[in-house]
C-alpha cells in the first residue's frame, strides 16, 4: 500500500487509482495500475508492507500497546513510484 505525505499540510491520504490531493494541494498522486503510482508536488511517497499490516491487524490486542508493521519512505529511485516533478 502506498501512501504520500505532505510536509506543508502533515496530510498522509492513501493512493488510489482516481486522483487525490492533500488539504493543502502542493502534493497529490495516484495508483496507475495495481502496483505503479505516479506522485507529483512536494509528497513524500512511504510504503506499508501489506502482509506485515494484515497481520497486525489479526493480532489486535484488547488493550495495551498495539501491534506494530512495517512501513518505510520509498526512495527517491524507486521502479514503481515516478515522480512527476521529477522526470
Amino acid at each position: 500500500m502506498k501512501l504520500l505525505f505532505c510536509p506543508s499540510c502533515h496530510d498522509i491520504f492513501k493512493l488510489q487509482a482516481l486522483f487525490k490531493a492533500c488539504i493543502c494541494k502542493e502534493s497529490h498522486g495516484r495508483y496507475t495500475d495495481d502496483l505503479n503510482a505516479e506522485i507529483g508536488g512536494k509528497g513524500i511517497p512511504i510504503g506499508i508492507d501489506n502482509q506485515s499490516f494484515v497481520n497486525a491487524i489479526r493480532g489486535r490486542k484488547q488493550e495495551g500497546k498495539g501491534t506494530s508493521f512495517d512501513a518505510f519512505v520509498i526512495p527517491f529511485n524507486c521502479k514503481t513510484v515516478k515522480d512527476l516533478e521529477n522526470i
